[in-house]
């Protein structure tokens, strides 16, 4: 199967008459939060991490980060460390909505292993992304991390009166390799990058270029997007700066991270914004590429997950994670939510009334933008496409219907090849012409387009079987 057409952009479309795109906004889940920090090694819990569903296991994984958040220093790896650590810690779940935190007696923190802490990195481990690699021969190397390693061992310096990490000798984006994502093994060369990312990070294998790619802030001058590639995973180019905000957004407004997914052939990004000089909030926007190097925002930078409800956990910062996971008809989303907004120039310091945590929040699968038409039938022209194999449709036309034609390259259509009008909503919707698709295609395919006629209906994306 050839990948869907979506309307994150409009590059597959020749012109549209009486139509407009919509952006839908993800359900969150009635049982948030999911997950939040319940133990002495967990005074938080951020999603600068990543969950995937593998289907070696059939389970949902989830790797995320917290800390004992204490005044003073603490015992991990039976040496000094400063309360604030930065941990990475595991948990399972069989449906993605109620999680399990297995004890892995790995990380000894104040003498004891008891937790579900793994030992990874050196120091602090932060914005760890984990990607599922299947085409990798090596089992070994099934599971992939990448993340910022920073503050050497045992390097404290005083700053303001207080006591944090300094800098240590092989600060920087590190690698490691897991045959299951619990079990790590550093890579014996780290770092792969000498550059600190203090965000999330995104990790993907791109089958077009054939290679590993990964996202950050690392050699971006501040809260921007740089990209770097490798064809092993350990050795990187020197990375590139590739996006950030511009003279359109509000004054002070940033990239605080974007966690980084390939969809349906195409990078999507979940663009954290953060509006420093405003309100100190942060949300997610939705912004695309087709090369991950050229970037545009979605439909006029709206918002994609908004902020809770005042006073919740999370009406100051949400954050979607680099992996979401398509299961069925649903995709769904992982989060972190915080109370308040980000200390800053503007909030030098938020008295918070709940912890991070971490909620779900679901969509219909394509569903990130529809083509929609109202009370008036409006019509969609495509580009020359490979008009082969079954004609396939997720719409919504409960209220409306929908037709299809297929056309010659002029935009004319071709006999026998329009549909009856559809109705009804549909996530996999065959379309039937009078004739087979196979008798215009023949054995060398047709080259043609295809004319979608809609009224109160959406659209969220067509592909060929």
């Amino acid at each position: 199967m050839r990948h869907r057409y979506l309307f994150r952009d409009l590059e597959h479309v020749t012109r549209t008459d009486r139509l407009y795109r919509r952006m839908h906004q993800p359900q969150r889940h009635p049982g948030n939060p999911i997950l939040k920090g319940e133990n002495p090694w967990e005074a938080m819990a951020s999603l600068y991490g990543t969950v995937l569903q593998d289907p070696e296991d059939n389970l949902f994984k989830m790797w995320y980060l917290t800390s004992p958040n204490v005044d003073g220093m603490i015992q991990v790896r039976q040496r000094q460390a400063l309360g604030n650590i930065t941990l990475l810690a595991y948990a399972t779940s069989t449906d993605g909505v109620h999680w399990h935190k297995p004890i892995l007696d790995q990380l000894d923190i104040d003498g004891s292993k008891q937790n579900n802490l793994i030992d990874i990195g050196r120091t602090n481990c932060e914005g760890m992304a984990v990607l599922y690699d299947p085409q990798d021969s090596n089992p070994d190397r099934r599971y992939k991390g990448f993340y910022w390693e920073h503050g050497g061992l045992d390097t404290f310096v005083e700053y303001e009166g207080r006591t944090i990490w300094g800098q240590g000798e092989g600060d920087g984006m590190w690698v490691s390799f897991s045959p299951d994502g619990v079990r790590w093994t550093n890579y014996a060369h780290n770092p792969v990058i000498s550059m600190g990312s203090d965000t999330t990070q995104s990790l993907v294998w791109d089958p077009q270029l054939e290679k590993y790619i990964v996202f950050g802030r690392f050699g971006a001058g501040g809260r921007k997007i740089a990209r770097a590639e490798s064809e092993d995973c350990v050795h990187f180019n020197q990375p590139q700066l590739v996006f950030e905000c511009d003279n359109i957004d509000e004054e002070g407004t940033q990239f605080y991270g974007m966690p980084i997914n390939l969809y349906e052939g195409m990078y999507l990004g979940m663009a954290w914004i953060y509006r420093e000089d405003v309100d100190g909030a942060i949300d997610t926007s939705l912004a695309t590429s087709r090369d991950g190097i050229h970037w545009q925002r979605v439909l006029d930078r709206q918002t994609f997950l908004s902020l809770g409800e005042p006073g919740s956990w999370e009406d100051g910062m949400v954050r979607i994670s680099q992996n979401f996971i398509t299961i069925d008809d649903r995709i769904f989303l992982y989060y972190g939510g915080v109370n308040g907004p980000h200390t800053g120039r503007k909030f030098k310091q938020v008295e918070r009334s709940h912890k991070s945590m971490l909620g779900l929040a679901t969509l219909r699968r394509d569903g990130f933008v529809s083509l929609d038409a109202g009370e008036e039938e409006g019509e969609m022209l495509t580009k020359l496409l490979a008009l082969n194999g079954e004609l396939h449709l997720n719409l919504d036309a409960t209220r409306g219907y929908l037709t299809v034609e297929l056309c010659d390259d002029q935009g004319n259509p071709i006999e026998d090849y329009t549909s009856f009008p559809v109705t009804g909503n549909h996530l996999d919707l065959l379309v039937t012409f009078n004739q087979p698709l196979e008798a215009l295609a023949g054995n060398d395919g047709y080259i043609g387009r295809l004319r979608f006629r809609l009224r109160q209906a959406s659209l969220y994306s067509y592909w060929f079987v």
